[in-house]
């Protein structure tokens, strides 16, 4: 019986073209700086001696703009070319549209705040000509501030990388701020950098300090304290903020005396900050930028002098804007962002407003041959 070989043929169905890839998906869009504050209508009058009260005067030089500290700072950003965001309660009053208008102008988002039909709030300023003297008188209450509520439901943090709170309604910010953190808590890959502005010394406002990663000191702190320069400045905050964190945690409950043996044992010391401590950055132009580092490294920048001192209104608000900038955008180093941001309050002190921040170098070594 003869054998019977069954050959089996596979046979092979020839492919002229093989199937493309799928396409990668698309890079997340680039996050941007979220400024968390209030925005003004400011009045500027500029006179060549300040008016002797019950007199009557008349002046050839005036004009208005936005303002406020988060306004200006969000006008410095976008100057230098960072995209960014605010958000605050607008006003919805026909005197207030022109704002909203020029913020539009410059490509500043502003889709996310929300509107009142209150008064806006406005302030006069009188500047004395070739002086570094002004007298501001503000028209403002709880009613043009930003709540927690609102600020939960405007904000997705997924968009920004960024975000700087103005330091007011401290009780209501710092409820933003703790957000923040139980966010960075839950998503660790998108980790949000925060910086507040220190106004003053009160408790809320030494508290929210505690909590952002840096702290940037106005002037104006350091003379109603009687501080004497940028370090006693930045160590007498320092102190503060660990005195104001030790009554935090003396009123906080006590948990229970239980600790299981494979969970580590925390340090009392730390506070809901996660233990660190935020860097402190004092702005003066003058005798220069004073930082205090987490590890309580303390250094300065070289101060500048500017060649003419034309409106010193916005100064602080553009150190703020051109750190961040630098820090953020342009990736430099602490020293280097903190003189630039110097070189840049400088710039801007000798010209009217902030129109002229384009024409400022974007980087530091552009600024030592402009």
């Amino acid at each position: 019986m003869k054998k019977q070989i069954v050959k089996e043929f596979i046979t092979v169905k020839k492919v002229r073209y093989l199937p493309r890839e799928p396409p990668p998906p698309p890079p997340p869009p680039p996050r941007r700086v979220l400024v968390v504050g209030r925005c003004a209508l400011d009045v500027i009058t500029i006179c060549n001696e300040h008016p002797v009260p019950g007199s009557k005067e008349r002046t050839t030089e005036g004009f208005w703009r936005p303002g406020g500290y988060a306004a200006n700072t969000c006008c410095v950003l976008r100057r230098l070319g960072t995209d960014c965001e605010f958000l605050g309660l607008l006003s919805s009053a026909p005197a207030f549209e022109s704002i909203t208008t020029s913020f539009q102008s410059m490509g500043i988002d502003i889709s996310n705040c929300p509107r009142s039909a209150r008064q806006p709030p406005h302030r006069s300023i009188v500047v004395v000509r070739g002086k570094q003297t002004r007298t501001i008188v503000e028209y403002s209450n709880r009613d043009h501030e930003l709540t927690y509520q609102q600020f939960v439901g405007a904000v997705d943090y997924r968009k920004y990388s960024w975000i700087h709170f103005e330091s007011r309604n401290n009780r209501e910010t710092l409820r933003m701020i703790r957000a923040v953190h139980e966010y960075n808590a839950r998503s660790p890959d998108e980790n949000i950098l925060l910086s507040v502005d220190l106004a003053d010394l009160k408790p809320l406002s030494l508290l929210m300090a505690d909590l952002a990663n840096y702290v940037l000191i106005r002037k104006r702190l350091s003379k109603a304290n009687g501080y004497m320069n940028g370090r006693e400045t930045v160590w007498a905050v320092r102190e503060r903020m660990q005195v104001m964190r030790k009554r935090w945690q003396a009123t906080q409950p006590k948990k229970s005396p239980y600790i299981a043996e494979d969970k580590p044992q925390l340090d009392p010391a730390t506070c809901e900050n996660g233990g660190h401590e935020p860097c402190l950055i004092y702005d003066n132009y003058e005798e220069g930028a004073s930082c205090l580092s987490p590890d309580n490294t303390y250094f300065k920048v070289g101060g500048q002098k500017p060649p003419e001192i034309l409106d010193t209104i916005g100064e602080h608000e553009t150190f703020v804007g051109a750190f961040i900038y630098a820090m953020q955008g342009d990736k430099m180093s602490l020293r280097d962002a903190m003189e630039y941001g110097t070189r840049a309050a400088v710039f801007k002190i000798a010209q009217r407003g902030f129109e002229g921040l384009r024409c400022m170098p974007r980087d530091l070594i552009s600024c030592y041959y402009a």
